[in-house]
């Protein structure tokens, strides 16, 4: 039975460090363009130590290792001039292609909640994330749509890197609109009744992010279209598109 070191620090300086292997045992070379966006990410937020390589040495004549998991990790590092963590599998026993295929089609990347996570317990992000996380964890809204009203927008941003960065910035502005916007989007939960919004209607992004449009235009009357919801038949609950929701939305927002 294999086993697999303890996570081990390769400094650039570590003769082990330029005899670590790409492209072997059924794994692809990673291209330029994957590893130049990741040492782009690496540079801003060097998560390496939560996501170690996994080696193991090729033979003991040519004192190789082949890295099994995380090419384009040590390539991006190796761009950067950055030492990489890794962990060892013990034995002679090669790890076979299937084996390879197996591991890089069932690695979970991280989720926003969990950069979240990171990031509020680092001490110079610690308060701007503690509170975004405390809101998240409290509404139900999506990451891009809490993120949007933190930043203002008029409709769900696509562009979240600079959250995976560590680069939020919560300002007593920010909890204001925050506060202001959560409320609106709690009111919807018991405002119509022909039929009444279903949970995963009032989950959906789309729909969420509909509603974030529409209370962003001149002119919408949201107190309207809420006193027009709670006796309205609609058809919310059998949408998908956010386009199909905004049309929804202002029809019943004119009766």
């Amino acid at each position: 039975m294999k086993t697999v070191s303890a996570i081990k620090l390769i400094n650039t300086n570590d003769p082990i460090y330029n005899k670590l292997k790409v492209g072997k045992r059924g794994n692809r070379v990673p291209a330029a363009t994957s590893v130049g966006k990741l040492a782009q990410s690496i540079s801003k937020c060097n998560l390496m130590e939560y996501r170690p390589i996994l080696v193991q040495k090729e033979n003991k004549r040519k004192g190789d290792y082949i890295i099994i998991d995380g090419q384009t990790r040590f390539m991006a590092c190796k761009k950067l001039n950055k030492p990489v963590y890794a962990q060892f599998i013990e034995g002679e026993e090669e790890i076979s292609e299937g084996i390879v295929s197996i591991l890089n089609t069932n690695q979970r990347n991280w989720t926003l909640t969990d950069f979240g996570n990171y990031w509020k317990e680092q001490s110079d992000q610690r308060e701007s994330y503690s509170s975004y996380m405390t809101y998240f964890n409290s509404s139900s809204v999506s990451h891009g749509i809490l993120l949007s009203i933190c930043r203002g927008l008029t409709s769900r941003g696509r562009d979240l890197e600079f959250f995976k960065n560590g680069e939020l910035e919560w300002t007593d502005a920010v909890q204001k609109n925050v506060d202001e916007m959560l409320h609106k989007f709690n009111r919807l939960k018991n405002a119509a009744f022909n039929p009444a919004l279903t949970p995963s209607t009032l989950r959906k992004q789309t729909f969420q992010s509909a509603i974030l449009t529409a209370l962003h235009l001149k002119g919408f009357n949201y107190n309207k279209f809420l006193e027009n919801l709670y006796d309205a038949e609609h058809s919310f609950n059998k949408l998908g598109k956010t386009t199909a929701f905004q049309e929804e939305i202002f029809r019943i927002e004119r009766l």
